[in-house]
């Protein structure tokens, strides 16, 4: 007994100090305290912000109390990740922004090992903290739209992708990490897919990594990752392929003239200086400029991080030209554009004289970074109780006055015996899938809100997929519409009485403002002309300041 007690002694010991010396490195680590740092920053302004959620976060949200394998416009991982989150925290603004503050964090994990494992831990560290000090990321860290998980789930793919094609161990730790890490940013968006091409593309131009493209591993991995596919493949082959549809209206022809092209070219040029921030964005565009001229010489991560970050830039710029593109586009080409830059402020890189003062201009890339994140805060807690509100420079007219329609909304139809008739009242939208999924988070219980589009409009959001109440089964509804509304005949057909309940202002400051009339309908044998077209008498205007 005493010779098995000795035994154990040594092993017991060394386990102890090495987790001792697990908890130094981790104490001692800057990753850890920025990460840590900028995770608490994240979640103590999401506790504390004054703006509501902007309509995609409602609508998401929304989707989440009907889980689904797909849905219109997405995949599905926005909606089990909501579900997830509002499961264990309740329907409120912080458990519905908490997932993005986690993974707009961690995200950036990723992003320093990738440096690190190419360059340096300098290299690593820097990079990480010049992409968190953007406003692009700052959003997208506080917002919760499907770029928070497919942004992360990116940048985990292109560290372990790399890991894989550069690691010459034999195991599968790297390619199953791959493909879960692709697998799970297809169900977050169908942009990941073009993750694929990439890859090839980057093996292709690599002689070094050129072998890969016979690799069992390599291939096994973009097998495993497409089959996440599935579930959403056969949603929308029992829903006529609407994603499908839906995403291809994207890229689908749209003749306009030259000068309106150009228009379209400035505008989305000037809003990546915004996303990024001016100094940092010509450092990333210099730096792809001076890798493409130089490309004969680049190393193998440097064709790796340009292939993920140059290649799809400059393809989302062409199609700038030909369309607006949201300014959220290209955000996944700046992780790697970001690494590829620092790496040559600090001279770990083959590229040469691509800037005549790099310190000067990391300098610069850094201080205005940081301004413009604090700029960013403060316009969101400081402009819309200002001036400024409703102003070209407001950034939060699409966070603002969504509670407070909610709010009057009720205090207008609280009393109505429509609503407080039945446990489940019927509340019925056409003013489009903003309003309705706003009153669904911000009323009272959280009614589940139909949304009525033209009969002839199509498909245009996932209510209009979504089974309708039988309204020859209800005797009243409360009905929420654009102000003059031309009803779906549908809807109006279905009930003969409309009685205009009043109309919701909702100001936003600087003349902008939301209009929405509210009307209460029934069944009775009454003649077509008391119809909504038709109705001259109004209530009171509510106005809400």
């Amino acid at each position: 007994m005493m010779t098995s007690s000795s035994n154990k002694t040594p092993s017991n010991n060394a386990l102890r100090q090495q987790i001792e010396k697990w908890k130094f490195s981790i104490a001692q680590s800057p990753v850890v305290w920025l990460i840590g740092g900028l995770l608490a920053v994240r979640l103590l302004f999401i506790l504390f912000s004054p703006v509501d959620l902007i309509a995609d976060e409602s609508y998401y949200w929304d989707w989440s109390r009907r889980l689904d394998y797909g849905y219109y416009s997405k995949p599905p991982m926005i909606a089990w990740v909501n579900w997830l989150s509002t499961s264990l925290l309740g329907n409120n603004e912080f458990a519905v922004r908490l997932p993005a503050a986690l993974l707009g964090t961690f995200g950036l994990v990723f992003v320093y090992q990738l440096g690190a494992r190419m360059f340096s831990h300098r290299v690593g560290l820097v990079s990480m903290i010049l992409l968190a000090l953007t406003p692009g990321q700052t959003a997208l860290s506080f917002l919760m739209t499907i770029d928070a998980p497919f942004l992360f789930f990116w940048a985990g793919a292109l560290y372990g992708f790399w890991m894989l094609t550069s690691t010459e161990q034999a195991g599968w730790k790297w390619p199953v990490f791959t493909a879960v890490m692709i697998g799970l940013g297809i169900l977050s968006k169908q942009t990941m897919l073009g993750f694929f091409p990439l890859a090839g593309l980057f093996l292709l131009i690599t002689p070094e990594r050129r072998a890969m493209w016979g690799s069992a591993r390599v291939w096994l991995t973009a097998l495993a990752s497409l089959a996440f596919l599935t579930p959403v493949i056969l949603w929308n082959m029992q829903h006529d392929w609407i994603t499908l549809e839906h995403t291809a209206s994207h890229f689908s022809e749209n003749s306009t003239t030259w000068m309106t092209q150009f228009a379209r070219f400035g505008e989305f040029f000037l809003g990546q200086l915004g996303v990024v921030n001016p100094v940092l964005w010509f450092a990333i565009a210099f730096t792809l400029i001076a890798a493409v001229r130089q490309f004969p010489k680049l190393t193998a991560a440097e064709r790796y991080l340009l292939c993920f970050s140059g290649v799809p830039l400059v393809a989302i710029f062409a199609l700038s030209a030909t369309r607006r593109l949201e300014p959220n586009w290209p955000a996944a080409c700046y992780p790697a554009g970001v690494i590829l830059t620092t790496a040559v402020f600090f001279g770990r890189s083959t590229l040469t004289n691509v800037f005549r003062k790099r310190d000067v201009i990391f300098a610069r890339s850094w201080k205005t970074g940081l301004v413009c994140t604090l700029l960013t805060y403060a316009a969101i807690t400081i402009v819309p109780n200002s001036p400024l509100a409703g102003s070209p420079v407001d950034i939060t007219c699409r966070l603002r006055g969504w509670k407070q329609l909610a709010h009057e909304f009720d205090e207008l139809t609280k009393n109505e015996p429509a609503l407080k008739r039945s446990k489940n009242p019927l509340i019925i939208s056409t003013a489009g899938r903003d309003i309705t999924s706003a009153l669904a988070f911000y009323l009272p219980k959280n009614p589940l809100i139909p949304h009525w589009s033209q009969d002839d409009a199509g498909v245009l959001c996932q209510y209009d997929l979504w089974d309708k109440p039988n309204l020859k089964a209800r005797t009243d509804a409360i009905v929420i519409t654009q102000v003059d509304p031309k009803l779906p005949n549908s809807l109006n057909n279905s009930f003969s009485i409309w009685t205009s309940l009043g109309t919701i202002e909702v100001e936003l400051g600087g003349g902008r403002k939301r209009e929405y009339e509210v009307y209460r309908t029934s069944h009775a044998p009454l003649p077509e002309s008391t119809r909504v077209e038709n109705v001259a008498a109004k209530p009171q205007t509510k106005v809400v300041q």
